[in-house]
């Protein structure tokens, strides 16, 4: 029933279309005209004026036997950069770039498949839930879109949010908690050439404290990461301040305050062994979540992989995306791999298979319900 040709020439269209977090508004217009062509009726949240973007949340309405579980298909419009000037190319089946950009398979591979799962349902009077259809935004940046939703008026009951690499038929079950963190290391500032034993060395005194602490992957559940550091005034002065900012993730809740806590005392006491001041912030962005191998939703999963030749495989990822915060929001919701290889780097590709396989496996999904 899919028709190929139409679903990978309009992936090709849409990955062509400039759409990086906070400015996906050409990629919002485009999807929002596909959907009202569909017969849906759509809607666009005001959740821009929140996060300074150009563009809301983009959310469709297909009304269906309203005696079946309603379902939500996600996506999101946003893309990483660099994609400015996408030239896809279709090379011993995959489609891919010219090594310039990435391709924006994550997640415009996702938008396609839901599309030309809306086309086959209509054009098949195939019998059909309640579906609910959420294009999101900025979720590249912190899925600032999904956190800004309002969704309890749906009374949605299964979610099936596409955004994730790896084979069809694969399911995402387990992502950790995220906490982010900065911390600040103030000593003392002098001029470095004619009195530098008057100074304290912020950076110095940070480099100490991170010393004694273990990073990386601290178990099979949790990691810690510093990812960015900024101090110094000039090269004559002693370093009076640094910032570093990093992350801890685990799926334990407790594991990742922990860490958190341990890494913030060890930075302090060490600060004080040298006479400097710490400080530091801390933010929860996103809660984990863990799904039941048994739970109704996954057991949906499975028989629409069978249905479709599919190898239904689920697995924990250490990554989060907006399916963590649709589980804060009570929604029983999975992540669905979509077949994306080498995301977020110019060597991103998607075979064309993958494409028609996901599609197969949505439709199917809906058959199921």
């Amino acid at each position: 029933m899919i028709n190929e040709k139409r679903v990978i020439d309009e992936f090709i269209e849409m990955v062509k279309i400039y759409s990086p977090s906070l400015n996906e508004r050409d990629m919002a217009d485009y999807t929002i005209t596909k959907l009202k062509d569909l017969g849906l009726d759509v809607i666009e949240d005001d959740v821009n004026k929140k996060i300074n973007g150009n563009t809301g949340n983009v959310i469709g309405y297909l009304k269906g036997d309203s005696s079946k579980p309603k379902l939500m298909f996600s996506a999101h419009l946003d893309t990483v950069e660099p994609a400015k000037n996408i030239k896809p190319i279709i090379e011993d089946g995959y489609i891919k770039t010219d090594g310039t950009t990435i391709l924006g398979g994550d997640d415009k591979a996702g938008l396609a498949a839901i599309l030309e799962m809306l086309r086959i349902i209509k054009e098949n009077n195939i019998s059909h839930p309640d579906i609910y259809i959420i294009f999101s935004v900025a979720e590249e940046i912190g899925l600032l879109g999904a956190r800004n939703i309002d969704l309890i008026k749906y009374n949605i009951d299964y979610g099936f949010i596409l955004d994730a690499d790896g084979e069809p038929g694969t399911v995402i079950k387990q992502a950790p908690y995220q906490n982010s963190f900065e911390l600040i290391f103030k000593g003392k500032a002098a001029h470095a050439g004619m009195e530098p034993e008057k100074g304290i060395n912020a950076l110095m005194v940070a480099a100490n404290a991170i010393n004694k602490i273990k990073f990386g992957r601290i178990n099979s559940d949790t990691t810690i990461n510093l990812g960015i550091i900024n101090g110094g005034r000039a090269t004559n002065i002693v370093m009076e301040e640094v910032k570093i900012e990093g992350e801890a993730r685990s799926y334990n809740e407790f594991e990742v305050e922990k860490i958190c806590e341990d890494l913030f005392k060890e930075c302090e006491k060490t600060a004080n062994e040298f006479g400097a001041k710490f400080t530091y912030s801390k933010k929860r962005e996103y809660n984990g979540f863990l799904i039941d191998e048994n739970s109704e939703i996954l057991n949906l999963v499975k028989k629409a992989c069978e249905k479709t030749d599919l190898k239904y495989r689920s697995v924990s990822i250490g990554g989060g995306s907006d399916v963590n915060v649709y589980n804060e929001k009570n929604i029983n919701a999975i992540n669905l791999s979509i077949g994306m290889e080498k995301m977020h780097t110019i060597e991103e590709k998607i075979s064309i298979k993958n494409v028609i396989k996901l599609t197969k496996l949505l439709i199917q999904i809906i058959k199921e319900c």
